[in-house]
Parts: structure tokens; C-alpha cells; sequence
């Protein structure tokens, strides 16, 4: 990946124009047609001018599904499994395996919670309308 000056004086050589002329056999001057774009120049062409950088892309976030939360949570298991079976001195492996086991089943609402935030947040800002459900929506 270039670096920051790197990019900065592609960009320096991307903003000027340039015109293109050729000389004829009687030593005039003569415009040519601009040659298509180069790949650089297009990307270059999707910079925003108010403060240089790119438009960020939404990344699209999938609606929360209890498959993606047991992978969530055999992870976040593991994790919390190995980090009790280190840090407790002299408990057993059944103990640490037993409060990590506790701990996992009280933040399965918050993850869910929060994978539902991440996507009605998405929603809104694409501008879609989030599926109504709950009481009393028909």
C-alpha cells in the first residue's frame, strides 16, 4: 500500500489537465482527441472534493438469526473458558467450564440485542424500513 506522500503526489499529478498536441509536418500545432480515462484518473474522479477522502460504502449487516448467535456464542465460550481455566488458580476445569458457561448465558440477550441494533441501525441509514413486529402492528 502507498504511503500518505506517495498518495499525495499521484493525486498532485492527477489534478492538473493536460492538453495533448501533436507538431505536423509544417511545425504547427495540432490538438488531439483526449484518450479515454485511465483507471487511475476514474478513481480519481470519485474523490469528494469537500474534504479529499472517498465515500464511505455501507456495509451491508445481515438481520440478527439464532445460527450466527450459537456461533457467537461457542466462540465467546471458548474465549471466557480459557481465559477462567489460566486466571483461577486452583479451581477445577469443571468450575471455570461452569462459570463460563453462566457468563455466556447472560450476555446471549445482550449479543442478540445488540446484533439487532447493528441492523436497524443499517437499515435506517440505507433508508429502508425495518419489519414492524411486536404488539398490536398489523
Amino acid at each position: 500500500m502507498a504511503t500518505k506522500k506517495q498518495r499525495r503526489r499521484r493525486d498532485k499529478g492527477l489534478r492538473h489537465e493536460y492538453e495533448y498536441v501533436y507538431i505536423d509536418e509544417e511545425g504547427n500545432e495540432v490538438e488531439v482527441e483526449q484518450p479515454p480515462p485511465s483507471r487511475k484518473e476514474k478513481e480519481h474522479r470519485t474523490v469528494v472534493a469537500s474534504n479529499g477522502r472517498r465515500p464511505a460504502g455501507v456495509r451491508p449487516v445481515q438481520p440478527p438469526n439464532w445460527r450466527f448467535m450459537r456461533k457467537q456464542a461457542l466462540i465467546f465460550y471458548f474465549i471466557l473458558f480459557a481465559a477462567f481455566s489460566i486466571l483461577s488458580k486452583g479451581v477445577s476445569i469443571y468450575t471455570s467450564a461452569l462459570i463460563a458457561l453462566g457468563y455466556t448465558a447472560l450476555m446471549l440477550p445482550l449479543m442478540w440485542m445488540m446484533q439487532r441494533t447493528m441492523y436497524r441501525s443499517y437499515l435506517r441509514r440505507t433508508g429502508q424500513l425495518p419489519p414492524r413486529q411486536g404488539r398490536g402492528s398489523k
